[in-house]
């Protein structure tokens, strides 16, 4: 699967220290793209990076999906002329 959008630099922005040890939690890690915008449904990041190399993130995220909605409707054309009419008029109209 290929994405059209691509973005090539990401910051990540770990929680804040909860007691003066130090240490970050995991969760609450926040991820913001190079277009400004925050990734939301991260589920983890892998940082890696090899002797003379450039830090890689992995980063797993599980997209809300917005269901598409569907409808199916029964058309017909109607015809709506009037005596006075020069030719014939139709609306297309919902069945019941």
């Amino acid at each position: 699967m290929t994405d059209s959008k691509q973005l090539k630099i990401a910051t990540i922005i770990p929680a804040p220290t909860k007691d003066g040890s130090g240490c970050h939690l995991t969760q609450g890690t926040r991820v913001l793209l190079s277009d400004g915008s925050e990734l939301s449904g991260v589920i983890s990041i892998n940082l890696s990076a090899e002797a003379n190399g450039v830090w890689t993130a992995l980063i797993e995220v599980h997209p809300q999906v917005i269901p598409t909605i569907t409808a199916v409707a029964d058309i017909r054309e109607v015809d709506i002329t009037a005596l006075q009419d020069e030719s014939r008029v139709y609306a297309a109209v919902a069945a019941d």
